[in-house]
């Protein structure tokens, strides 16, 4: 009976020592992950390279890996099997698109710390600023006597926000003023007599560096200088990409004065026996109420008699 004791003994004693054995081979091996940057933008790729290091008690050589690749999908491209390279004669991996997991084989065993494969991500278009971790699990290899299990490992990638200066948009050149009305085809309510000197004076002109600034044009296709008088029609260029049609309080005819004419004009429009359209018909509203009635008839009359100040 004791010698069965002993014999059981030294056979637990030798299990034991195995299971050791297979435990401290297993501890070892760990995986390792390298990037090629640890920074991306939107729409830049990353590759990241998947090896083993601590070989100290492989002895034949592991000559199959698989792994389970996670990452997350709102902000890397979908990896394909075509993302995924081979490394240091590892071949024929397959990869299953809808597990993450990838598997490869090796003809001759690995003995020594090495690259396995690389696998390249592209962050999408319009990803904001963050941080995030690409994870490799369910880590196994073999030397064709048993699976060993790999602790898994990750790494993390920061999204940062595009670092490339972007030119700066050019600025809307503009035309302001406190006394004049500015629509989006007219400026309207000059007062008779106007030079363009005067005008230039009452206006702002802003993101405009053509010189001159402003440029103003007769009806007849003729500039003017700065000490003639602006009428109703006369048109201006504000820089490269703004034109404006101008009107003059009351000057119907365009001569850019308030006279017997342009009173004519204003009673043959109310009688609707010769009707003023476009820029006139603004110059004929004289109480800027936004229509052509008697009242402006009166007021231009008053006008004429120096009874009434034009505003």
């Amino acid at each position: 009976m004791k010698t069965k004791k002993k014999v059981m003994l030294i056979l637990i004693l030798i299990v034991l020592i195995l299971l050791a054995s297979n435990i401290l081979a297993t501890s070892n091996l760990v995986a390792q992950v390298k990037t090629s940057t640890n920074e991306l933008e939107a729409g830049q790729q990353v590759i990241i390279t998947f090896g083993f290091d601590k070989y100290e008690q492989i002895k034949k050589g592991i000559n199959a890996f698989k792994a389970k690749l996670e990452y997350n999908k709102e902000i890397f491209e979908e990896v394909k099997q075509s993302d995924f390279q081979c490394l240091n004669d590892w071949e024929k991996l397959q990869y299953n698109q809808a597990t993450g997991e990838f598997i490869a084989i090796k003809r001759a065993g690995s003995k020594a710390p090495e690259d396995l494969v690389s696998i390249t991500l592209k962050t999408k278009q319009g990803v904001k600023a963050t941080s995030t971790d690409i994870v490799f699990t369910d880590i196994v290899t073999s030397e064709g006597e048993k699976d060993i299990n790999i602790v898994e490992i990750k790494t993390t990638i920061n999204i940062i926000e595009d670092q490339t200066e972007k030119p700066e948009e050019p600025k809307q050149e503009k035309i302001t003023s406190n006394k004049y009305t500015i629509t989006e085809n007219h400026i309207e309510r000059i007062l008779p007599n106007t030079s363009v000197a005067q005008f230039k004076a009452n206006v702002t002109v802003e993101n405009v560096t053509t010189q001159p600034q402003i440029v103003f044009t007769s009806e007849e296709g003729t500039l003017l200088a700065e000490d003639e008088i602006v009428t109703t029609g006369t048109k201006i260029q504000v820089g490269k990409t703004l034109q404006y049609t101008l009107s003059v309080i009351g000057d119907i005819d365009s001569d850019g004065k308030i006279t017997i004419n342009d009173l004519a004009k204003l009673k043959l429009h109310l009688i609707e026996k010769q009707l003023l359209e476009g820029i006139k018909l603004k110059s004929a509203d004289i109480n800027n109420d936004g229509k052509i009635t008697l009242d402006d008839l009166a007021q231009m009359k008053l006008i004429l008699i120096d009874m009434l100040k034009v505003e």
